[in-house]
C-alpha cells in the first residue's frame, strides 16, 4: 500500500502553518485585551490589572515598592485603598475631574481609569495606560519566539520528511533505470510513496513495457524470418542437390524441378518485398506522398479489381460504396490501397470456393471534415474471439488465425497505415459467419 506524501500538499500546510499560528496568537491577544476576568473569582478586572491589583490586596493595600501601572485604587465609597495614606478607613469627599486634573498637571499625561468588582464590591482604579503596551510587548515577544520556533520546527520536519521521500523516490528511479540498462525488464517499477514523482515512474515504466514488447517483437522477428526465409531456399537446395546428383535426370523432371524452384524463388521475394513494405510503412517519409484523391472512383477502381481476383479464386466479391461521387480527400493512396489489398488477401486465402466477400464503404460530411468507414468481411471460417485482440501483433501466428499462413506482417501493416491515417481498425464477426474488419477514418474535406 502506498503513503499518500504529496510533496505539494505539504508544502502546502507548511505555508499555511504561519497564518493558523498568527490566528491563535490574535485570540490570546484577543484574550488579554477582554475587559473581565474570572481568573479569580473574587477578583473581576482587566486581565492585565489583575496581577498588580492581586498583589496591592493579598498585601493588605500596603505593597513594598511600586506596583506596576497602578496609581490609586478606591472603593465604592470614594475611599482611597492605594497608595497608602494616614487613615484608610477615612471616606473622603473626592471631586474625581479635580484629582483628574491635579494627575495631569503633575506630568502624567497617561492616565486611564477603569472599573473593577472585589468581593462583589465595585471600585475605580487609576492606572498609568503605558503599562498596558509594555505586557502586550511582552506577550508580542513571547509568540514572535513561539512564532520563530514553531516555523522553524515546521521547517525542519518538512525538509527532513520531503528529503527522505524525495532520496527514496530517486533512489527507487535510479535502482529501476540501472535494471533497464541491464536488460532487465519484468520488474514493475512502483514508488512507495504517492507523490510528484509518481508520474517520472509510470513514464519510465512504460518506457520498460515497450522495451520489453520490442524486444519480444526482435526474438519473434528472428524466428519468423529465420523460418519463412529458409524454407523456400531449403527447398531450392534440395532440387539443386538432386538434379547435381543426377537423382532428378529426366528433361521432363527436371523442367517440373525448375518450375517449382521459380515458385519458391518468387515466394521468397515476395516474403522479402513483405518485409520491406512493413519497414517503409513505419518510416516518416511515407507523409511527403500523401496527394488529393477522389474517394469514389478510388474505391470504385479497387472494387473492379477485387472483382476480377476473386473470380480467378473461385471467390464472390460483392461491394457497395453508399457516399457522394465528388468527395475529395488527401492521403496516401498507395498505402491506403496496400492496406485495402491485405485485407482481401486474407479474405481469400481463408474462405473456400464458392464463399463470398464483401467491401462496404461509406462516407458521412461533418463541417469540413469526412467521417470514411471501410469494411470488409467474408463468410469463411472466421476467427476465434481469444484472437481478435493479437491478430495485428507483429508476426503473431496461429493455427486458425489470419496470418497462419504469412510471416504474421500483413495485418499488423494494415493496423500500421491505419493509425498513420489517424484511423483505426477492429476486427470481428461477420454477419455471414467469418471474419470481419472495420477501419474508420477522418479526413480533412480538400473540395
Amino acid at each position: 500500500m502506498k503513503n499518500n506524501f504529496n510533496l505539494k500538499t505539504m508544502f502546502t500546510l507548511f505555508l499555511a502553518a504561519p497564518f493558523l499560528v498568527i490566528i491563535v496568537m490574535i485570540f490570546i491577544f484577543m484574550g488579554l485585551a477582554e475587559s473581565r476576568s474570572t481568573m479569580l473569582r473574587s477578583l473581576e478586572a482587566p486581565k492585565y490589572l489583575i496581577d498588580p491589583i492581586i498583589s496591592i490586596i493579598e498585601n493588605n493595600y500596603t505593597p513594598e515598592g511600586e506596583v506596576g501601572g497602578i496609581l490609586m485604587l478606591l472603593d465604592g465609597d470614594g475611599k482611597i485603598l492605594y497608595p497608602p495614606i494616614a487613615d484608610k478607613r477615612e471616606t473622603l469627599e473626592i471631586d474625581f475631574s479635580l484629582l483628574y486634573s491635579k494627575l495631569l498637571s503633575s506630568g502624567m499625561t497617561n492616565i486611564s481609569i477603569t472599573r473593577y468588582v472585589y468581593n462583589g464590591e465595585p471600585g475605580l482604579c487609576f492606572f498609568d495606560n503605558t503599562y498596558v503596551p509594555a505586557v502586550l510587548k511582552q506577550h508580542i515577544r513571547i509568540g514572535i519566539s513561539l512564532f520563530i520556533i514553531i516555523i522553524s520546527c515546521l521547517g525542519l520536519i518538512f525538509g527532513q520528511v520531503s528529503t527522505v521521500i524525495i532520496n527514496n523516490s530517486i533512489k527507487t528511479l535510479v535502482d529501476a533505470s540501472d535494471l533497464i540498462a541491464n536488460g532487465n525488464l519484468d520488474e514493475t517499477i512502483t514508488l512507495k510513496y504517492n507523490n510528484e514523482l509518481v508520474h517520472v515512474a509510470k513514464a519510465i515504466d512504460r518506457m520498460r513495457v515497450e522495451l520489453r514488447e520490442k524486444r519480444n517483437m526482435e526474438q519473434r522477428f528472428v524466428m519468423s524470418v529465420t523460418h519463412d526465409l529458409k524454407t523456400p531456399l531449403t527447398s531450392i537446395n534440395g532440387y539443386l542437390e538432386a538434379i547435381n546428383d543426377g537423382i532428378i535426370s529426366d528433361p521432363g523432371e527436371i523442367k517440373e524441378s525448375i518450375v517449382m524452384m521459380q515458385k519458391k524463388t518468387d515466394l521468397l521475394d515476395s516474403r522479402i518485398n513483405e518485409l520491406l513494405d512493413y519497414t517503409k510503412d513505419s518510416t516518416a517519409g511515407w507523409r511527403d506522398q500523401w496527394r488529393e484523391i477522389n474517394v469514389f472512383s478510388w474505391l470504385h477502381e479497387l472494387s473492379s479489381m477485387f472483382e476480377n481476383d476473386a473470380q480467378l479464386c473461385s471467390r464472390k466479391f460483392v461491394s457497395s460504396i453508399n457516399m457522394d461521387r465528388d468527395v475529395t480527400i488527401k492521403c496516401n493512396d498507395k498505402l491506403m490501397t496496400r492496406a485495402l489489398e491485405n485485407l482481401f488477401d486474407n479474405a481469400c486465402r481463408y474462405t473456400e470456393s464458392e464463399d463470398s466477400i464483401f467491401l462496404t464503404a461509406t462516407a458521412v460530411r461533418d463541417s469540413d471534415k469526412i467521417r470514411l468507414e471501410i469494411i470488409m468481411e467474408d463468410s469463411g471460417s472466421g476467427i476465434d474471439e481469444k484472437d481478435r485482440d493479437k491478430i495485428f501483433e507483429l508476426f503473431y501466428r496461429n493455427d486458425r488465425g489470419r496470418n497462419s499462413r504469412g510471416m504474421g506482417i500483413g495485418l499488423a501493416s494494415v493496423q500500421t497505415i491505419v493509425k498513420d491515417h489517424g484511423g483505426k481498425i477492429s476486427c470481428g464477426e461477420s454477419q455471414w459467419g467469418g471474419a470481419k474488419f472495420a477501419m474508420e477514418l477522418e479526413f480533412l474535406l480538400t473540395t
